[in-house]
């Protein structure tokens, strides 16, 4: 009985170090994601990027200025999609790491309450 009883706390300490670790992990990930927010405000830079495109626009004079305003402003867009399918695609992956966190610490915690069903049987 004794050991099977420490075999089963052994288990149980092992879980709840497993769930510590994954709960850690979710952290950081939530964390880096909170970090990443203030990344939205990137729509407020484009805009002020464009502003500041039709401004270079106006104040450059003929054909030659307002062209390469122009090539400005493709270069700007490129890099503005870029950045944005760049953007996504992490926070898929991160959101993806997240569930799958999520569902591991549900599953160690129904782990643990088994263990300890047992235990005090």
């Amino acid at each position: 009985m004794d050991s099977s009883n420490e075999k089963l706390k052994q288990q149980l300490q092992s879980l709840q170090k497993q769930q510590t670790d994954a709960e850690l992990s979710l952290d950081m990930l939530k964390r880096e994601q909170n970090e990443r927010i203030w990344l939205e405000d990137f729509e407020r830079i484009c805009y002020e990027e464009r502003e500041s495109l039709e401004l270079m626009r106006e104040v450059w004079q003929g054909d030659q200025a307002r062209n390469f305003g122009y090539y400005l402003e493709d270069l700007q867009a490129d890099e503005k999609n870029k950045w944005r399918q760049t953007f996504q695609a992490e926070e898929e992956k991160r959101q993806e790491k997240i569930n799958t966190y999520q569902k591991n610490i549900y599953q160690l915690e129904s782990k643990q309450q088994d263990i300890q069903k047992e235990l005090f049987q």
